[in-house]
C-alpha cells in the first residue's frame, strides 16, 4: 500500500545541527519541499577549559525529538537516518584538546538513533547552505571572518578563520578592536588613526573609564568588541575619516582572505557570502566583491541560497544519498557511517571510495526548504 500524499516516507529523514556563539538550532527534514522541523537551543561555551558542545548537542536531540513527537500527532518520532552538526571552533577546540570530535558522533548517534553521522566546522555548513551544495568559494563575515572552498574531489580549503586575536581580519571584531584603538589614540593625544568620534562611542560603549583594557579577562569580549563595530561603521558612514579607513582596510582584508580561499585548483570560480555583516552592511559587501571581481573577472556571484542550518541539512542528506561524496578532511569534516561495533565503515579509515573528477553536485537536499538569508 502506498503511503498517503501528506505522509513522508520514513526512510528520509534527516538532522541538521548548527551551534555557535549566539545560540545553536537543530532542525529535521523529511525530505525536498517538505518544511522541516525546528527547535532552539543554548550558546555554545568553553566551561573549565573543555567545550560544552556534547551537552548542547544532547539536549537540542533530546528537544528535537519531543517536537518531532508532537508534530506528528502522536504516532511517535520517525527513523532519522543520518545527522550532521556545524560547529563554532572545531578547528581549534580540538587541537587544543577541548574538544574530541569522536564523541559528537556518539552523542548525535545516542540521541538520534543515525547511523550515518557528520561533525564539521560551521565554516563548511556555512558554504554548504550558502551555495545549496555546489562548487566555489564563501566568504563568512559576522563576528569573525572566513572563507571557505571545496575543490572537485570534495577537499575543502580555509582561509583566515583564525580568530580575533591573530587573525579574523575585517570581521564585527576586527572593525570593532580597530575602532577601539582609535578611540584610545584619540584618549592619549595620539594623532596617526585617532578618532575623537570613536573616544565619545568607546565611552558610550566600554564606559568611560579605561575604555576596553579589561576586555582580555572578559568572557564577553568578542561580543563587546562585534557590537562596537557597528558604532565604527556608523562613524565612517558620516565621513569619519579613522572609521572611513579602518573600513576600507577591513574590505581590502576581507577580499584577499576570499581571492586566497578561490585560488587552490579545482575550486569553481564562484562565490557567495554569508554572515551577518556581509548582509547588514551592503556598502561593505559591495567593496569586497568589487575588489575580488577586479583580480578574477570570470567569477560568478550568486546570492546566498540559505544558513548554517540549511547547510547541515544539505550534509545530513547527502550522508543518506551519495555518501562516496563526502570523504572526511579533518581538520574540517568528520565522518561515520554507522555506529560504534565490528563492521562499522567509517570514513576517516580512508576506505571510501575516491570522488569523481566530475562529481555530481549534491542533489536537491532540502533545496526547497532553504531560506535566502544569511547566517554568522
Amino acid at each position: 500500500m502506498r503511503p498517503a500524499a501528506d505522509t513522508p516516507p520514513e526512510d528520509t529523514w534527516v538532522v541538521g545541527l548548527d551551534l555557535g556563539g549566539t545560540g545553536s538550532r537543530a532542525a529535521a527534514s523529511p525530505g525536498p519541499g517538505r518544511q522541516p522541523v525546528r527547535v532552539e537551543g543554548p550558546p555554545l561555551h568553553v566551561v573549565d577549559g573543555r567545550s560544552d558542545a556534547p551537552d548542547v548537542i544532547r539536549g537540542l536531540c533530546q528537544d528535537l525529538v519531543r517536537e518531532l513527537a508532537v508534530a506528528r500527532a502522536g504516532a511517535g518520532a520517525p527513523q532519522i537516518r543520518a545527522a550532521a552538526v556545524g560547529l563554532r571552533g572545531m578547528m581549534a577546540m580540538d587541537r587544543a584538546g577541548r574538544l574530541d570530535p569522536y564523541s559528537l558522533h556518539d552523542v548525535l548517534a545516542n540521541g538520534l538513533g543515525a547511523e550515518r553521522t557528520a561533525v564539521s566546522t560551521d565554516a563548511v555548513t556555512a558554504h554548504l547552505g550558502a551555495l545549496g551544495g555546489r562548487g566555489g568559494a564563501v566568504l563568512v563575515v559576522g563576528t569573525g571572518a572566513v572563507a571557505v572552498a571545496v575543490d572537485e574531489y570534495a577537499r575543502w580549503y580555509l582561509a583566515d578563520g583564525l580568530g580575533y586575536l591573530v587573525g579574523d581580519q575585517g570581521s564585527g571584531a576586527w572593525i570593532g578592536r580597530e575602532g577601539l584603538t582609535a578611540a584610545n589614540k584619540a584618549r592619549d593625544g595620539r594623532q596617526d588613526g585617532a578618532s575623537h568620534v570613536l573616544l565619545r562611542a568607546a565611552e558610550r560603549h566600554f564606559g568611560r573609564e579605561r575604555h576596553g583594557i579589561d576586555l582580555v579577562s572578559r568572557p564577553d569580549a568578542l561580543r563587546l568588541l562585534a557590537e562596537f563595530a557597528r558604532e565604527v561603521l556608523a562613524a565612517a558612514e558620516a565621513g569619519d575619516p579613522a572609521s572611513v579607513a579602518i573600513r576600507a582596510a577591513s574590505a581590502r582584508g576581507l577580499a584577499d582572505t576570499l581571492r586566497a580561499a578561490l585560488g587552490h585548483p579545482g575550486v569553481e570560480a564562484r562565490v557567495a557570502t554569508t554572515g551577518k555583516l556581509m548582509a547588514k552592511v551592503p556598502e561593505l559587501r559591495a567593496s569586497v566583491l568589487a575588489r575580488v571581481t577586479e583580480a578574477r573577472p570570470d567569477i560568478e556571484i550568486v546570492p546566498a541560497a540559505g544558513e548554517p542550518l540549511d547547510g547541515a541539512l544539505v550534509l545530513a542528506r547527502r550522508l543518506l544519498e551519495t555518501p562516496e561524496g563526502v570523504p572526511s578532511n579533518r581538520p574540517f569534516l568528520s565522518v561515520r557511517m554507522g555506529t560504534q561495533g565490528p563492521g562499522v565503515v567509517s570514513l576517516e579509515s580512508g576506505t571510501v571510495p575516491r570522488v569523481p573528477r566530475r562529481r555530481k553536485e549534491l542533489p536537491d537536499a532540502d533545496a526547497a526548504t532553504l531560506r535566502a538569508g544569511s547566517g554568522g
